[in-house]
């Protein structure tokens, strides 16, 4: 569960304190900024400028400190509520309150600087117990230092706090910038280019907050303990492979450093990480003594099954904290208890009236309960809230179109695909209306748009206008509409008997045409289909002509399917056999359904491949080809091949379509002109260790060592350095084997870093 959890990070430094004296304690997010160093340097100076009052945790290591919640699978971190986790903007009312509930803090602070003419503007979100306020700050351009200085006397007085004497200058041009930058590089995880960074500045400048924080930042490397169990833990977090056992180490020292409860909740989220039921399950106890704490518990409970799941949720239904009820409200998704679930959303729509998630879930529980009318009420807020959002405005028009606005649903749906043109729904339920209202052309023209960005037809679409047969008996088109969704689908004797209805009762000329038209076709014998002569057979989805074939290599034949004169039906199967030069069938095939465009009349397949058994005997095989559209029509073809020689992992990894990658420069790590040359999978084993060996020492740092498996004991950058050719090897055979591995690309050291920790299992053979 290791990646899943770290997937869900965004990963920053610490500035902080050693010891924790106070009991009062603050949190500075770092401030948003077009000029990323800018926003930190004000936030450090502020959090700075506090140490000695408050316990502070500086503007690097607060988003790092949010704690995840449990999810099915995973783990879910609040801050996908405000965007993209790595660049995750929280300065506003919602995200400042977020901040606050989840670390447990007494006061939090987000912000934004702008420049603004020759101004520096600064925008700030002050959470405490008596709310979140709101300021604004500003500063010539040239004196970011003021501007630091005054967010610092503003906070004192708003917290009631003595005015610090703090250095507020900012000079980032130099070595306070490098220092800045060694937090800023820290907050993406690179811990090695911060030490860099580090020592950099210290080499310009002597400071003892730098050599601490650069002292515990190699402590991390060397898997010591330092002074600052924070910073430690934060990098700990950051590592490219989690280092749970690590992390835990760190928030374990944190816990008795501070009084921050947000301790706990790590704790407990890290040790369910690890399946350390006993110790998770103790932590969340602990942690359950703060709101967004109880909330973490609920989660952990409601995902695993466990009881108290509800008590937990029920106790949070009339809480004041925006972070608690949002992960009450998750956990009550997880329990599937709806109408639990509506309550805690309610409240969440009053703590936070402008939180679009609280509406646009409101209104899926609404659809779900069939209750239009409350989904309608919801999503007219979240469109208020979100204005740019095309699903938003999708799910209103479908509302209204439930509740018989059908003016209203037109023009939602008409600005959704206006938001965004290739949004399908959108053109469905367009289409839906204009069908319903008698304007049959305009209505097969959105369903015309939908059907290109859909082409598999989407089942709800065909569900609304069967139902609209019945709410709208007199509306002609619809019959229209729906026989031509069921021939798209391959549904001809349905889609003939709507178009004999549309016959019955429509009055345009062209469509009445047209019905008659596609009537003849759909109810005249399906016509036959063939496969053209100049069928051809090749290696791997470009059909490089490289015979012969090896075995354990892919081939993918080359032909075209047509009808005579005649569309194709809308949905064949193909299906591929290996028959010996005795005309004994193998027991090997592969198979799949294809759709094929309305109104084709011929298509070139060549994406349907099968592998030959890597202990395929040198001889002449027959590949037999397959075309099935239904009882009556089927079209076969068989293409001769030859195989000879060795598998070759090279052929191999060509022919499925799988690009190796390096870590440095991103390129292949071999090229298809090597599948021609004898010592092709020489070379590329040689290419690939010494990729191994170019990139030991990043091994070195960011992975942890293997405790199972042929590698058991070894760093990573010992697995590197004494990974041999058998190894790596064993390692494609094993990538080879694994079912999906195709037309991909990915980094090699990546890959084989996982196996190697997975305890390098090997392939299964023949």
């Amino acid at each position: 569960m290791h990646k899943k959890l770290v997937l869900f990070f965004a990963v920053f430094l610490l500035n902080i304190s050693a010891v924790f004296a106070q009991t009062r304690s603050l949190a500075v997010y770092p401030f948003s900024s077009q000029d990323v160093l800018l926003g930190f340097a004000v936030a450090d100076r502020l959090a700075t400028a506090f140490e000695g009052e408050l316990e502070t945790l500086g503007p690097a290591v607060t988003p790092a400190f949010i704690p995840p919640l449990v999810a099915p699978g995973g783990f879910l971190s609040p801050l996908a509520f405000f965007g993209n986790l790595e660049t995750s903007n929280i300065a506003d009312r919602n995200g400042t309150a977020l901040l606050r509930d989840a670390l447990g803090i007494d006061a939090a602070l987000t912000g934004q600087i702008q420049f603004v003419g020759e101004q520096l503007q600064f925008e700030g979100y002050l959470a405490t117990a008596a709310g979140v306020s709101r300021f604004r700050l500003l500063a010539p351009e040239q004196d970011p230092g003021l501007l630091a200085q005054k967010v610092i006397a503003l906070m004192a007085s708003r917290l009631e706090l003595s005015r610090p004497q703090a250095i507020t200058e900012i000079d980032l041009s130099g070595a306070y910038g490098d220092y800045v930058s060694a937090l800023a590089l820290l907050s993406g995880g690179f811990v090695e280019d911060a030490i860099n960074q580090l020592e950099l500045a210290l080499a310009a400048q002597e400071n003892p907050r730098w050599q601490e924080l650069l002292a515990d930042l190699k402590a991390v490397q060397a898997a010591e303990m330092g002074q600052n169990a924070a910073v430690m833990a934060v990098a700990a977090l950051s590592s490219a492979t989690l280092d749970t056992q690590g992390a835990i180490r760190y928030f374990e020292q944190f816990a008795e450093q501070s009084a921050l409860p947000v301790a706990q909740t790590w704790l407990a989220t890290l040790k369910a990480d690890v399946n350390d039921v006993a110790g998770a399950q103790k932590a969340f106890d602990m942690a359950a003594d703060y709101p967004y704490g109880l909330a973490a518990r609920a989660s952990y409970r409601a995902v695993n099954e466990l009881e108290g799941a509800n008590a937990d949720i029920v106790a949070l239904q009339d809480s004041d904290a925006f972070g608690a009820v949002l992960g009450a409200a998750l956990a009550a998704r997880q329990l599937d208890d709806l109408d639990l679930e509506k309550e805690l959303l309610g409240r969440l729509s009053r703590l936070a009236p402008d939180f679009s998630y609280s509406f646009e879930r409101l209104s899926m529980i609404a659809f779900e309960q069939e209750e239009p009318l409350a989904a309608a009420q919801a999503l007219v807020v979240a469109t208020e809230l979100e204005p740019e959002s095309d699903l938003y405005w999708t799910n209103l028009g479908w509302a209204y179109y439930l509740l018989g606005f059908l003016d209203k649903s037109e023009a939602a749906s008409v600005r959704a695909t206006q938001l965004d043109n290739n949004q399908f729904i959108a053109w469905y339920n367009l289409g839906l209306v204009q069908v319903v209202t008698g304007r049959l052309d305009e209505g097969m023209g959105a369903y015309e748009q939908a059907l290109i960005r859909d082409p598999e037809v989407d089942d709800g679409a065909v569900a609304d206008l069967e139902n609209a047969l019945e709410l709208y008996p007199a509306a002609a088109g619809v019959k229209f509409a729906l026989a031509t969704l069921y021939e798209a689908e391959g549904r001809r004797d349905e889609a003939a008997t709507q178009f004999e209805r549309y016959l019955e009762q429509g009055n345009d000329p062209h469509y009445l045409s047209h019905a008659e038209q596609r009537l003849q076709v759909l109810r005249a014998p399906p016509p036959p289909i063939e496969i053209s002569p100049g069928a051809s057979l090749g290696l791997g989805i470009d059909h490089v002509s490289a015979e012969p074939y090896h075995p354990g290599d892919r081939l993918y034949p080359l032909f075209e399917l047509y009808t005579p004169g005649f569309e194709l039906p809308s949905e064949v199967e193909v299906e591929l056999r290996i028959r010996d030069a005795e005309a004994q069938d193998l027991d090997l095939s592969a198979s799949t359904e294809l759709r094929i465009p309305s109104n084709a009349v011929a298509l070139m397949i060549k994406d349907v491949g099968l592998d030959l058994p890597r202990g395929l005997k040198p001889g002449r095989y027959e590949l037999l080809i397959s075309v099935t559209a239904d009882a009556e029509r089927q079209a076969t073809a068989s293409l001769s091949f030859e195989v000879a020689g060795e598998p070759l992992l090279l052929r191999q990894l060509f022919s499925r379509n799988i690009d190796l990658r390096s870590l440095d420069t991103a390129e292949p790590l071999y090229s298809s002109l090597d599948i021609s040359r004898a010592d092709g999978d020489l070379l590329v084993l040689d290419a690939l260790i010494n990729e191994l060996r170019q990139t030991a020492d990043v091994a070195e740092e960011a992975l942890p060592v293997a405790d199972s498996g042929r590698f058991e004991g070894l760093s990573g950058g010992e697995i590197f350095m004494q990974s041999t050719e058998a190894d790596v090897r064993d390692f494609l055979l094993f990538l080879l084997e694994q079912s999906g591995v195709a037309d991909a690309d990915f980094t090699f050291v990546d890959a084989y870093a996982q196996w190697a920790l997975d305890g390098a299992p090997e392939s299964g053979g023949e």
